[in-house]
């Protein structure tokens, strides 16, 4: 359900993108706007987003996000920094009326104020404080877009790098591990394994505790380097072995695995564990029937 406003700007300040009539090249020059209105689409804060201190809106015209934060009484353009007096924010009435009427008759003039006011207007502060200049070349702001999203990227990758998972394909060996060994079951093909979580990938089955479980295809073949690295380290550990190289994805569980200590802090996933090694089992059954039957029919 679209939840529609009007943010009427009155009398703002911001950077605006001119021709230079002496150079005729393009740049951007402190303004004022005397009066423009933003047509916003309501977005809230979803999960997926960052959390912040207002809401995120989506421009009707333009389709691009921005986010209003509240400062007393206030609202604050994100990333911009412009701020409007809060009684600016409003459901007007028709609004989604002159939106479309903007969208067929003056697109091009409401995308480049707003594109200033929403999002130019950052880059250009960023420029101006820098480089101490009233008047900015258009190449100079674009060059800050590009280093700002590099910058946000590196950020990003940094991150990633200091990412731990809530249930990790270790913890998911685990927790495999200790379930199985409950139910008496001391045995389990990695690559039957791996093909029934690759079923479960394509068909959003059990994303909690197969989410960080990441699969790769050589051309023949799925694989997991970290399935594999999860094994490898039950190994080491003394609670997992295969009886021979040679028939490496015959996975064996030692009798006497501390159970208790594999589930002690992976509970919360017991339950979907439970389950999925349930169909798991169906699907390895499923799947010895099937190799059965063309095995007979070749005879």
């Amino acid at each position: 359900m679209l939840k529609i406003y009007e943010l009427n700007l009155n009398n703002i300040e911001c950077w605006k993108k001119k021709t230079n009539t002496a150079s005729s090249k393009t740049v951007f020059v402190k303004d004022k706007i005397d009066s423009f209105t933003l047509f916003l689409d309501k977005m809230g804060n979803p999960k997926s987003m960052p959390k912040n201190d207002g809401s995120y809106f989506i421009d009707l015209i333009t389709g691009r996000v921005i986010s209003l934060l509240e400062e007393e009484n206030f609202w604050v353009i994100e990333p911009s920094g412009i701020k409007v007096e809060k009684s600016s924010l409003k459901k007007g009435n028709k609004t989604l009326d002159k939106a479309a009427k903007v969208l067929n008759q003056s697109y091009d003039q409401y995308a480049s104020i707003s594109e200033d006011v929403e999002f130019n207007t950052y880059f250009c502060n960023r420029v101006a404080l820098r480089e101490s200049i009233e008047e900015i070349p258009l190449e100079l702001v674009n060059q800050e877009i590009v280093n700002v999203r590099k910058g946000y990227e590196e950020a990003q990758d940094y991150v990633k790098r200091f990412y731990e998972s809530k249930f990790s394909p270790y913890d998911f060996m685990c927790l495999f591990t200790a379930i199985n060994a409950s139910q008496k079951n001391f045995a389990f093909n990695r690559d039957s394994l791996i093909k029934f979580i690759r079923s479960c990938k394509s068909n959003k089955q059990f994303s909690r505790v197969l989410n960080d479980i990441h699969l790769k295809n050589n051309g023949l073949f799925d694989y997991s380097n970290d399935l594999d690295e999860a094994i490898q380290k039950l190994k080491m550990a003394g609670i997992l072995y295969t009886v021979s190289p040679e028939t490496d994805e015959s996975i064996c569980i030692f009798e006497n695995t501390p159970m208790a200590k594999l589930i002690k802090d992976r509970l919360d996933y017991f339950d979907e564990m439970v389950s999925f090694i349930g169909e798991y089992k169906e699907y390895v059954s499923d799947m010895i029937c099937s190799n059965h039957k063309q095995f007979n029919k070749k005879i």
